[in-house]
């Protein structure tokens, strides 16, 4: 499954393969992503994992599926309160 990484992806200094250990060990995963207007309509998927093995900081991970069997990873940062508040009153 060929994965690409976004010039925004790396925005806030996250490793590309940090982003891949929290999609590959996620605690949460879901297909309701927030989208700006405008955007393409392409399947997208938030994972929320922890950044790497040595520490449980989450980090959220946002890819696109930009055709069948390949993905894009758009967006990697600490875990924010949207996707934290998301993940909480999903898991309840």
């Amino acid at each position: 499954m060929p994965i690409e990484f976004t010039d925004s992806a790396g925005k806030h200094g996250i490793p590309d393969e940090d982003a891949l250990y929290a999609m590959q060990n996620s605690i949460y995963t879901s297909p309701n992503v927030k989208a700006a207007p405008g955007v393409s309509s392409n399947p997208r998927r938030v994972f929320i994992g922890p950044q790497h093995s040595g520490t449980e900081r989450l980090i959220e991970v946002l890819i696109e599926a930009k055709s069948p069997g390949v993905f894009t990873i758009y967006h990697v940062m600490p875990l924010g309160s949207y996707y934290r508040k998301q993940m909480e009153e999903e898991q309840q």
